[in-house]
């Protein structure tokens, strides 16, 4: 497969760490917080990560009174894969007072949909942590772990980052300002993150190319004039996990693993950073799927080719569309399908099969980690259209749905030791 020109060749910089963004300010408001998660959903060829919206049926209505009895009484989740991997979910700090409590009876994991990224904390110079810090406290309280993402990613960055006053910054003024934040994000949540994203959606979806550029949105590549900055990222990550947290995993993620030419282009990756002496421990897979793709087979043949590359796995972002017949090649989008008791038994069923893969592969799986609570707050209601979706267990009622028994049939089915 061609290969981009550059390659990941680095200058590594030996620079003294300085004081960064202890001062709280203006947090970035990102589309209100909901227009985008991390990644797109796959379709049978490969499309760019974030394909415009087109106006269709509304979401529901956020509500922020619901009734959580019969969801608390439902068996937990996470107690229920105990034995097998760890259960979490992504969430914004702002939902702790809606969806807490179900939060804290069914994950053991918490992932911060936006409040940790770089874009999030340091809109500004003067970075502000408060939002992150609320989630970490939520996930210090109720003994979770949590996965730290993500420090790069192409579509959520500060644009003062890449500028010295009405220039454009130098790539080691930039890699000072990126090796700081991983240190000082490292450091601040040692206690509670387990794993970083160190980053985020790096390979290009285009055949004929290894990495997303700034054709393809991504101002690090344009900054850096290649992927050094790959290097330069997972370089600060190691270095910071030596400094301040030893065990904490290093990961890079990404949508569309379960396509061989892009896998084989991510393990391409990771072999020349190993083989150079830089620290990647894993490979987390969005898992943005559908009701009908990928097949059962794709998603175990993945994970199995990462696990023989000597690679921690987790599925980092599970969400399952009802749309299997939307286009991101021509950008059309299937009609709005209304709800229905066969729809949730497809789902159901969906469901099942992804979690029986899940399951024959639990001894390398680190863990699924859900990329949302509840059907009302789910992205996919705004992404890439604007129409109902129900790609999580829970409904928007916050009530647990046929798939999330089906769900929970497969732990009982075998609770092996992992």
């Amino acid at each position: 497969m061609p290969r981009a020109a550059q390659n990941l060749s680095f200058v590594r910089l030996s620079l003294p760490l300085a004081p960064f963004g202890h001062s709280l300010g203006h947090a970035l408001a990102l589309l209100g917080a909901l227009t985008l998660g991390s990644g797109c959903i796959p379709k049978k060829k490969a499309e760019s990560s974030a394909p415009s919206s087109a106006p269709s049926a509304p979401p529901p209505p956020q509500n922020t009174q619901f009734n959580h009895s019969a969801t608390l009484s439902a068996p937990s989740l996470s107690a229920s894969y105990a034995r097998l991997f760890p259960i979490g979910a992504a969430m914004e700090p702002t939902q702790i007072g809606v969806v807490g409590d179900l939060v804290a009876h069914h994950f053991a994991r918490l992932t911060a949909e936006n409040a940790m990224k770089l874009g999030q904390i340091c809109a500004r110079p003067e970075c502000n942590y408060g939002a992150a810090d609320t989630l970490a406290a939520f996930a210090r309280e109720h003994h979770m772990q949590m996965t730290g993402h993500a420090f790069v990613w192409h579509q959520m960055y500060p644009a003062w980052f890449f500028k010295d006053g009405d220039k454009k910054a130098t790539i080691s003024q930039i890699s000072e300002r990126l090796r700081a934040h991983i240190f000082q994000m490292t450091e601040r949540y040692a206690d509670v993150i387990d794993n970083w994203d160190v980053v985020n959606e790096a390979i290009s979806d285009s055949l004929p190319k290894t990495y997303r550029d700034g054709a393809e949105g991504s101002v690090w590549y344009e900054a850096y004039g290649g992927p050094g900055y790959i290097r330069a990222a997972f370089e600060f990550a190691q270095r910071a996990a030596e400094a301040h947290d030893p065990t904490v995993k290093l990961y890079y993620n990404d949508y569309n693993v379960v396509r061989p030419e892009k896998r084989k282009k991510i393990i391409e990756m990771v072999r020349e950073l190993r083989a150079s002496g830089v620290r990647v421990d894993g490979v987390g897979m969005q898992a943005h799927w559908n009701i009908e793709w990928p097949s059962a087979a794709e998603i175990d043949a993945t994970i199995k080719e990462l696990a023989a590359e000597n690679l921690l796995v987790k599925v980092s972002e599970l969400d399952v569309s009802v749309y299997a017949q939307d286009n991101h090649d021509t950008k059309v989008w299937q009609a709005a399908i209304a709800d229905s008791p066969e729809l949730q038994q497809r789902l159901a069923a969906r469901y099942k099969e992804i979690f029986r893969v899940f399951q024959d592969n639990a001894k390398v799986l680190d863990h699924v980690t859900f990329w949302g609570v509840t059907d009302e707050r789910s992205w996919l209601n705004y992404w890439p259209s604007r129409r109902n979706n129900y790609p999580l267990l829970f409904d928007a009622r916050h009530e647990p749905k046929p798939a999330f028994h089906a769900v929970l049939e497969i732990a009982r089915d075998r609770t092996d030791e992992r």
